[in-house]
């Protein structure tokens, strides 16, 4: 079996060697037993379901939360070679998803989004199928108290019983060990493997920077993105300040820079997305919509203008850098007013006695316990997606009770969530103002500790082990190349608008 796997992975993927824990992972899943596994981001989970599908009979369902990871997974395949995948998301029109299920016995591997197996059509046509793998990306999602828990994955563990309970392969990047837990019991996992890889990414040097004010924040800001060997990414709080931040670093530097968020239109979305994997954008300010699963292993640096709302948050983000293993930074900026917005944004996200007897009301006069329609007509009536992702989803979870104990119960729900998030903000404040390793104290919420054989004096560590941000900077050399590279874009440019005005 050793034999084959090696030779499967030379000649599908070119590799002549697994990465750490990639083998254990496969052969688990060879063997039949359900599975889960954390590997830091960037240690190739997609290939511990990739070479399974290649060895094994039946369809490999890949249940993904993110149309930018589902697309770019799908594409790197079939750049690969590979025909025989697909992706249902809502980018497709009511015609081609028609299509790709009619053909569904035709696939090896089909991406779906949670929401999508909601479909009663697919669901039929996937109960008459073998499925030899269900694979769930980003498992961290499923559990309720994750820090980007999606309410869809709570059903995954029955879409699986009526797939006849294939083999489940869970993975992700951070997971603490309630999360793990949450994961077993929802996917309903027989005896299942663990095998649990340290979150740590020893090549990314991590630093904190306090400062007084935002305006002091986005001067430092546009000053890493000019000094800073990239590409690199900036991670803000919200959608205003990527733009603005974009705007800044335009004016101020030669990056080629552009900003990313929910907000944008998918197609310029999966445009800028391809312009930096391609090397055509220098740098890119983004929200946390940004990122996940992006194969791009060249990422130098990544700023956060201000600090998450979870460990998990930060620790997801900050590994996007360094995936090729070379020596990267992630930079955090914080104020000491930050805890204190991030704790305003949790409680906006609640509500008011009267706003949500609106909203329960509009519900329980929906003819249908559909939770896509439900919050659907949650949305119509004004109420924010993710608030009516979860409001509509602890409906469901108290409809059936007395109705008397159904807003208690919701309320109670709401605020229970609300409580943990807050929680965690200080947990992850606790450890910026704290003094001590900033890598260790990470490590310790994953109950983690810091490797002996790396030194918490090592100048590569964090900024609270006398770590020297001058290393990561561009050398004269690649700082003159970019002006260089900076006026040919902006020639190349010239050029061109000046064909298109000769047609």
């Amino acid at each position: 079996m050793d034999k084959q796997l090696h030779q499967t992975l030379a000649r599908y993927f070119g590799y002549h060697a697994f990465k750490e824990g990639q083998e254990d992972i496969i052969q688990s899943v060879l063997h039949q037993k359900d599975t889960v596994a954390m590997l830091p981001t960037g240690g190739g989970k997609s290939l511990c379901y990739q070479i399974p599908g290649y060895l094994t009979d039946g369809l490999v369902l890949i249940i993904s939360p993110l149309l930018s990871l589902m697309e770019d997974q799908v594409e790197r395949m079939k750049m690969r070679g590979e025909k025989r995948v697909a992706a249902l998301n809502s980018t497709l029109s009511f015609r081609e998803k028609q299509q790709i299920i009619r053909h569904l016995p035709s696939y090896k591997f089909l991406f779906v989004a949670p929401e999508a197996l909601m479909s009663e059509v697919l669901l039929e046509q996937l109960k008459s199928m073998q499925i030899g793998l269900f694979v769930v990306d980003e498992a961290h999602c499923i559990s309720e108290w994750g820090h980007d828990f999606r309410p869809e994955y709570s059903k995954l563990g029955e879409w699986r019983e009526a797939f006849g309970h294939p083999v489940a392969l869970a993975l992700t990047a951070t997971a603490t060990k309630q999360t793990l837990i949450d994961t077993v019991q929802t996917l309903h996992l027989q005896h299942p493997e663990f095998h649990i890889h340290s979150v740590n990414r020893p090549n990314i040097a991590l630093v904190k920077e306090v400062h007084d004010t935002k305006e002091a924040k986005e001067k430092r800001a546009i000053e890493l993105a000019d000094t800073l060997q990239g590409p690199g990414l900036i991670y803000c709080p919200t959608r205003q300040m990527t733009e603005d931040i974009a705007q800044l670093v335009k004016q101020q530097t030669h990056e080629r820079v552009e900003f990313y968020h929910g907000g944008m239109d998918a197609g310029d979305r999966m445009l800028i997305q391809q312009q930096f994997i391609n090397g055509q954008i220098d740098l890119i300010c983004c929200t946390s919509a940004f990122g996940m699963g992006i194969d791009k292993s060249d990422i130098r640096f990544v700023i956060h203008m201000s600090p998450p709302q979870s460990i998990e948050a930060f620790m997801q983000e900050i590994g996007r850098a360094g995936r090729d293993g070379q020596a990267s930074v992630s930079v955090l900026m914080y104020t000491e007013e930050d805890a204190d917005i991030q704790r305003h944004l949790i409680q906006t996200e609640g509500f008011e006695d009267s706003e949500l007897d609106f909203f329960l009301a509009q519900l329980k006069q929906m003819p249908t316990i559909d939770e896509k329609k439900l919050r659907e007509q949650l949305m119509e009536a004004g109420l924010q997606e993710t608030r009516a992702r979860m409001l509509t989803h602890y409906y469901l979870m108290y409809q059936a009770g007395p109705s008397q104990l159904l807003r208690k119960e919701v309320k109670e729900k709401l605020q229970d969530r609300q409580t943990e998030k807050v929680r965690k903000v200080r947990q992850f404040q606790e450890r910026i103002v704290d003094r001590s390793c900033f890598r260790q104290s990470l490590l310790s919420y994953f109950d983690e500790q810091l490797d002996q054989k790396e030194s918490s004096s090592s100048q590569h560590c964090c900024s609270s082990c006398g770590l020297v941000l001058s290393e990561y900077e561009k050398k004269d050399q690649q700082l003159e190349l970019n002006e260089m590279k900076h006026w040919k874009t902006v020639l190349d440019r010239m050029f061109h608008r000046t064909k298109e005005a000769q047609h």
